[in-house]
């Protein structure tokens, strides 16, 4: 079986497919890809053949994709994302429009070519703004979109499905999935044959006996609706603990509606025991920051003062790096 390939891309990324496959087409049992390193360094992990087919066809079978889908593949091939995405689309026999892993992958192919499906992490999502146009279906991993991006889809109002995934390369890709527009939800629903259930400390564990997963523990706290629903609410690495409340920053990022990127991090504090403070980047400061976080979050939700750091620091899929951003330094305003 050939791959349908329409070629926008490097010769290394094209020789990255052909060997991805290759090993799909053979019978070697097993394949090494490299975790993420966002909560650490990144470690090469081995998947069973079986395991790796079973959650491709779910997300084939899910999202109806089939030997008439033109699927854009732009994500680097040496992680999950990008290589259970080129998975799908060989199992599909669908045609795959080949882009280098780019900022704007959409703005490297003809304005007139269609496309079905395309996973995409936040960043690329948006700053292919002007060509969402051109694609039916979009999956966007890796990390959450930021509040700016889902006001832009309200205001915009593509014509394309868009989606948001939960998924670690440990569950080998998404577990479970959430609407984004045209309808919004703020429960994700587990793929099928997927169930969830949480520890006492409120985190997520999941089983999925097709992916060889059994209780397979996270560190993700969440509202455990039923054993397919769950509302992601942060890490348990990142709760903060003051004055005697859990607050968990994520859930709370998720109110402020603020232009420039930043976190809430828990800095030591006497009296109670850690303060909750917004860590943004100093050249992005004005008082209307000040003004704005005041505003949108009331009570032990709203930050004690900002952090102000010389660079914050990412990964290679546009998550902050929390520690890591602060090791240059910061100064501190009041609130």
């Amino acid at each position: 079986m050939k791959i349908k390939i329409k070629n926008f891309a490097s010769s290394a990324y094209l020789q990255e497919i052909e060997a991805l496959h290759a090993w799909f087409l053979s019978d070697e049992p097993e394949f090494v890809i490299s975790s993420s390193g966002t909560t650490g360094p990144a470690q090469d992990m081995r998947f069973k053949r079986e395991a790796i087919l079973a959650s491709a066809y779910l997300s084939v079978d899910f999202f109806a994709l089939n030997n008439q889908s033109r699927i854009l593949l732009s994500l680097p091939l040496n992680k999950i994302g990008g290589m259970m995405l080129a998975i799908r689309a060989f199992l599909a026999d669908a045609e795959i429009v080949a882009v280098d892993p780019v900022r704007n992958p959409l703005a490297q192919i003809p304005a007139e070519m269609q496309i079905d499906f395309v996973s995409m992490v936040p960043n690329q999502f948006v700053a292919s703004l002007e060509h969402w146009s051109q694609v039916k279906t979009f999956l966007i991993g890796g990390g959450p979109l930021s509040n700016a991006a889902l006001r832009l889809l309200d205001d915009i109002k593509p014509s394309c499905a868009i989606w948001h995934s939960y998924a670690s390369t440990e569950t080998l890709s998404h577990v479970a999935l959430k609407p984004l527009y045209p309808k919004r939800a703020e429960a994700y629903l587990a793929m099928e044959g997927v169930s969830f259930g949480v520890n006492e400390e409120q985190c997520l564990h999941i089983t999925a006996k097709a992916l060889g997963l059994d209780r397979l523990q996270t560190k993700d706290v969440v509202d455990l609706i039923d054993a397919q629903h769950f509302i992601w609410k942060g890490r348990k690495d990142n709760v903060i603990l003051s004055g005697g409340l859990k607050l968990y920053p994520e859930e709370i990022e998720s109110q402020l509606h603020l232009e420039a990127p930043g976190f809430l991090w828990g800095h030591e504090d006497l009296e109670l025991g850690q303060r909750m403070v917004w860590v943004m980047e100093e050249s992005d400061f004005n008082d209307s920051v000040s003004s704005a976080i005041k505003s949108q979050v009331q009570g032990p939700n709203r930050p004690k003062a900002i952090l102000l750091v010389p660079k914050l620091e990412f990964t290679a899929t546009d998550k902050i790096k929390r520690e890591a951003s602060l090791q240059k330094g910061f100064k501190s305003i009041a609130l």
